[in-house]
């Protein structure tokens, strides 16, 4: 069962009559319902949850009670956090500006730990070529070098495809609080922004 403490809900159910309760059944979330105050107002209308053509076909499309749930609560969030599209769009800026910061970071110390790196294979190969051996010391220092590059690198790409996956989630946030408020979708003409970090932030200049 989906409930709010404080919340009436009308919904329909499976026989097309009105419902109003404290509480809708997982099962009725998908078909919309309406938030009521304790006087019987409408305070919002969710509409119904609408399944995108591109979904995979192997369940035929059809939207089950924990996917209405999870929607419901995704729902709620929207409303509750955000009163303008205006600010669930500043929210997504921030988060991905202070991604693309961190993205940064990580490229300046990988360009770092490269030319460490570099420098402690050509001390290295100055001692081979003078006849000595390698002492322990330089040869720990690549070890650990080699080991902060790798977990650099991988680092990068978890943030990069953390970036990705954001701005995807929040355009769907976007869109999805636009339905909820009732507002006009977007201007399709509006150049669409890059699904990846931003070039400037993947550069090798630091």
């Amino acid at each position: 069962m989906v409930s709010e403490a404080g919340s009436l809900y009308r919904y329909r159910n499976i026989e097309g009559n009105l419902v109003i309760d404290h509480e809708i059944p997982p099962e009725y979330v998908a078909g919309g319902y309406e938030v009521l105050s304790t006087t019987g107002r409408v305070e919002q209308v969710v509409p119904p949850h609408r399944v995108e053509p591109e979904e995979p076909e192997g369940d035929g499309g059809v939207v089950t009670s924990e996917d209405a749930s999870k929607q419901l609560r995704d729902d709620q969030m929207l409303l509750r956090s955000y009163s303008e599209i205006s600010e669930l769009e500043a929210a997504k800026d921030r988060r991905l500006s202070q991604l693309t910061r961190e993205v940064e970071i990580i490229q300046s110390n990988i360009s770092k730990n490269q030319e460490m790196l570099v420098a402690a294979r050509a001390k290295a190969a100055n001692y081979q070529r003078s006849g000595q051996a390698v002492p322990e010391l330089v040869l720990k220092n690549m070890d650990d070098l080699v080991i902060l590059q790798k977990d650099a690198e991988q680092m990068l790409s978890l943030r990069e495809r953390e970036y990705a996956e954001t701005k995807q989630r929040y355009s769907r946030y976007i869109e999805r609080f636009m339905t909820l408020k009732g507002l006009e979708p977007l201007e399709k003409t509006q150049p669409s922004s890059p699904t990846t970090v931003p070039a400037t932030a993947l550069s090798d200049d630091g």
